[in-house]
């Protein structure tokens, strides 16, 4: 998931072919009874007002950000969705689904799901969706999320209108063929690219961005009011178990995250989900009881070229990543708004394993020995993309490397996030480069695989290993959990071993409200989403 979102969420890199520990979590439902606040609740539901950032698109095959992706997640529901009490696939739109090999699926759907127009939701929804999503002259950026269905290549370029392994048998039944075994199938439909979409949608896509017709628990109330408002109305006739529980909810859009700390505080705002580092100090003092901080899947790494000889040697890798004190940047310059990683399977996952990364250990005796015994460059060039707040903590790795390593100069380049991207994909890079990544849906395979395994668009690294991609393979096509996870962990060992990234932190985010918010209804799921249908508001 690609997002843009300046301070915080602007710092996460992803593919569109690719596209978190919660110390409280909710699942994809919960009623919003569970607060224990002394308001009584609104009648209704009430209507909450939630700071977010301009979306770069409203239409499900083309949102891979955070921002856009957060508002479509209350207009639509999948096939399935996620229940973030277990990190497992519950229904959706389907009720349930079955395989005996990971290649062949059948999802049988419910009979009772409409449109916000009242158009029916049949199988034939979802075949009619996902072609038009992967064919070329629709260019949706998620495009590539559909690769794994027969049939997949010759609709992306043009040479069939259907995917042959995405059918419906009857009304409600919807068999899917894969090219080879994946298991979190299930997980993965329930991400944005996957929503269903109604015949409206494709006869004037541009005029369905404005005002997105879904099938969600809410809809919209008039259109996206660009750098200001999307407003959406609860849907009673939503036919999911976990209706939404505020009646009404409105995302205002700010372009200064500093300016809607402020209209928190002044009762402007209801509530948001993303303190920025320099704020995060002020949290308890400025609100009391109404503030809350949680762990996410949002990962930053430190990553090398390894097309460049200079990055060859893994113990080049290895001392440059020991001679990196993560506490002391996350406390000096990030306000304690981080947790230091010291594994690629995000912590919250069941399959994390805590320190598995020998060398994510701060020895910077034995990184300065093992550098010069690799022959580690005397000069880099230290990559970033500009507008995102990475100025000063890239520095200050460059600075412990130049100190413990003996390194005797450093340079930065940064672009906007684009052009760097275009280097990247240029194989343009010479030192080594900051992006980071987000869960689109719980996972381990979608922690590593998009990233690491060879030829993958967002293996910026340019890393290839046979063992890694075999045993990610196996994984996926794993019928037992716990034989899956066991195939992981061994994978996420080749990464912690030969380090064509060195994991940095995964960033904990700062959330404040108002007083008429139920501190108890407060949740965020892994993927750095505010669970804002849940929340319970207090009469005014």
């Amino acid at each position: 998931m690609r997002t843009h979102r300046t301070f915080s969420r602007g710092a996460v890199a992803v593919s569109a072919a690719a596209a978190l520990t919660l110390t409280a979590c909710g699942g994809n439902g919960g009623n919003g009874d569970g607060g224990d606040g002394d308001a009584q609740a609104a009648d209704g539901g009430g209507t909450v007002s939630a700071y977010n950032c301009e979306p770069q698109f409203l239409v499900p095959g083309n949102s891979t950000e955070v921002c856009g992706s957060w508002v479509l997640e209350n207009l639509f529901t999948g096939l399935t969705q996620i229940d973030y009490d277990t990190l497992e696939a519950g229904p959706g739109v389907a009720e349930s689904w079955e395989t005996e090999d990971n290649v062949t699926w059948t999802f049988e759907l419910g009979e009772d799901w409409t449109f916000h127009n009242g158009d029916p939701i049949t199988a034939q929804t979802f075949v009619d969706t996902w072609n038009w999503v992967v064919a070329e002259d629709n260019a949706q950026q998620n495009a590539n999320f559909h690769d794994k269905f027969l049939g997949y290549d010759e609709v992306a370029s043009g040479d069939a209108e259907e995917m042959e392994g995405v059918r419906a048998v009857d009304d409600y039944t919807l068999e899917l063929e894969l090219t080879e075994p994946f298991s979190p199938l299930p997980m993965m439909l329930s991400y944005t690219g996957f929503y269903p979409m109604p015949d409206v949608a494709f006869e004037d896509i541009e005029a369905f961005e404005q005002a997105p017709v879904g099938n969600g628990r809410y809809q919209m109330d008039g259109e996206w009011v660009h750098d200001e408002e999307i407003a959406v109305e609860r849907f009673d006739d939503w036919a999911g178990e976990d209706p939404g529980v505020p009646q009404r909810i409105e995302w205002k859009i700010y372009a200064d995250i500093d300016t809607a700390y402020m209209d928190v505080q002044a009762g402007n705002l209801d509530i948001m989900d993303s303190v920025p580092p320099h704020l995060r100090p002020n949290m308890e003092a400025d609100f009391g009881e109404d503030q809350e901080t949680f762990d996410t899947s949002s990962f930053t790494y430190m990553g090398f070229p390894l097309y460049q000889e200079d990055f060859e040697d893994e113990d080049v890798r290895h001392a440059l990543s020991m001679a990196i004190d993560r506490q002391e940047i996350i406390d000096t310059i990030h306000n304690g708004a981080f947790t230091p990683a010291s594994n690629i399977i995000p912590p919250m996952l069941p399959e994390a394993r805590e320190d598995a990364c020998e060398y994510c250990e701060f020895d910077p005796d034995a990184a300065a020995e093992l550098y010069e015994e690799a022959g580690g460059p005397e000069d880099l060039t230290v990559y970033f993309n500009s507008g995102a707040g990475h100025e000063e903590w890239t520095e200050a790795i460059a600075n412990q490397w130049q100190q413990h390593l003996g390194v005797e100069n450093v340079s930065f380049e940064s672009l906007e996030f684009a052009q760097y991207l275009d280097l990247h994909d240029n194989d343009e890079i010479t030192g080594p480069y900051r992006l980071g990544w987000v869960l689109s849906y719980p996972s381990p395979q979608y922690a590593m695989e998009p990233i690491y395994t060879t030829g993958q668009s967002s293996n910026y690294a340019g890393f290839s290993n046979e063992e890694f991609d075999d045993l990610i393979d196996e994984a996926n096509a794993a019928l037992e959990e716990d034989e899956a996870a066991e195939l992981y962990q061994q994978a996420e060992d080749i990464l912690l071993e030969e380090m064509p990234v060195i994991p940095l932190w995964f960033q904990n985010f700062g959330v404040v409200h108002s007083d008429r918010i139920d501190g108890d209804s407060v949740l965020m799921d892994p993927r750095t989403f505010l669970r804002v249908e849940q929340l319970v508001v207090a009469e005014d």
